[in-house]
């Protein structure tokens, strides 16, 4: 390639594109881990596990992870947390648009009966939740944080547990799903970790949810 007869202003526009590409890359490495650490140890200081396993997937896109839980209602917890491509000048854009952003999940496992099934969810996630059976299900809707939920349950009436939780979170605008599960004695939650902030959620949660096991929350 004769780089005489190249058009100088595209040789400039790749220099700079490739300067950009180098530092968004290092930047959004380091935002990544950041937001990772954040969350690891804001899952960490509310829930207080016994041992913790995280496993890496992508580099800097995310964890899987396994808690186990010390004596008391939980016997372990699983979840994922996954971070919008930072370090990918081209990717990171279309992934927001996508994706809409970092995304954390966690499973709460306990050997004591729940009441019912009971699900939050964030309107415009209605469809992506996949609840099986949602047409028998009873259902209101409510407002939070500047945003619509949908609130669902059936097995016992779940309404005001439902309720409660959805007005304690501190930043309802974070919340995608929350549901609590009879079948499988287990609590759900999806958040959009905005800052890296797992932690004011869930020690917003773990005090309400004795309302759903049996014997507990009727009135």
């Amino acid at each position: 390639m004769n780089l005489g007869s190249v058009n100088p202003y595209f040789l400039t526009a790749l220099v700079i594109l490739a300067i950009a590409a180098t530092v968004q890359y290092y930047l959004g490495m380091k935002r990544n881990r950041f937001l990772a650490s954040s969350i690891s140890r804001g899952a960490e200081e509310a829930l207080k596990p016994r041992s913790t396993n995280y496993v890496n997937i992508g580099g800097a896109i995310g964890h899987n992870f396994a808690y186990a839980m010390p004596a008391g209602p939980w016997t372990s917890a699983k979840g994922t947390m996954t971070l919008t491509p930072r370090q990918s000048l081209l990717y990171m854009p279309l992934s927001k648009l996508i994706v809409g952003g970092d995304r954390f999940y966690i499973n709460l496992f306990t050997k004591r009966k729940l009441r019912g099934e009971g699900h939050i969810v964030e309107a415009g996630q209605l469809r992506r939740a996949k609840i099986d059976g949602i047409e028998a299900m009873e259902r209101r809707e409510a407002e939070a944080g500047g945003r619509r939920f949908v609130l669902l349950w059936r097995g016992a009436e779940l309404s005001k547990e439902l309720g409660a939780i959805l007005d304690a979170m501190p930043d309802p605008a974070r919340l995608r799903h929350f549901c609590a599960y009879a079948d499988n004695k287990t609590f759900f939650l999806h958040t959009n970790p905005i800052g890296g902030n797992v932690k004011d959620d869930l020690a917003a949660l773990l005090p309400r949810l004795e309302a759903f096991f049996e014997g507990k929350g009727e009135a």
